[in-house]
């Protein structure tokens, strides 16, 4: 949807490529890993805490990462950032972002537990979808034929997965009975 955008970059697709991978694997690994250990982990290791353990060794693990390719820049991105708020607004901002984006990702977990990874994964494609579809209705955002297309091509999908899903289920029960 936004190929032909001034500003796309391949760099940027491919990280956000790497990234719906990285989501999907975390998802698979850790709903192996509940599913392995009856749902607790052990004694208080539930799938919210498993949550923050994962979250908090991905902060650890990403910290070279973050040395390496901004460095010392953040410095200045910090820098220009101010004159448009104060530290305290803009420290407010990023930690109320970090908060709810936790918080969503940790009711995720929630619902691992109870659902199969693809599941979740449809359902996760489908939020992003409702919220450009929700963008273009509230900001009133002219939508380009290609961007419809990939919002229709991503709810298709979704309806697909579902009634799929639900005629292997049906076929299923037919067959235990």
């Amino acid at each position: 949807a936004c190929l032909k955008e001034r500003a796309f970059s391949w760099l940027a697709f491919y990280t956000a490529m790497g990234s719906n991978l990285a989501f999907a694997l975390r998802a698979v690994v850790s709903k192996s890993a509940l599913d392995a250990s009856g749902g607790e982990l052990g004694e208080n290791l539930t799938s919210v805490n498993l949550f923050g353990i994962v979250t908090c060794y991905a902060f650890i693990q990403s910290i070279p990462l973050f040395l390496m390719g901004e460095g010392l820049s953040f410095i200045q991105l910090w820098k220009d950032a101010l004159p448009n708020s104060s530290t305290y607004e803009l420290v407010k901002g990023l930690v109320i972002s970090g908060l709810f984006h936790y918080l969503n990702n940790e009711v995720m977990y929630l619902a691992l537990s109870n659902v199969h990874p693809v599941t979740l994964a449809v359902g996760n494609t489908m939020k992003r979808v409702f919220i450009v579809v929700a963008s273009v209705v509230v900001f009133r955002t002219p939508i380009t034929v290609q961007a419809a297309i990939g919002s229709a091509v991503g709810l298709g999908g979704v309806l697909l997965y579902s009634l799929t899903k639900q005629y292997y289920e049906e076929l299923e029960k037919k067959q235990a009975a």
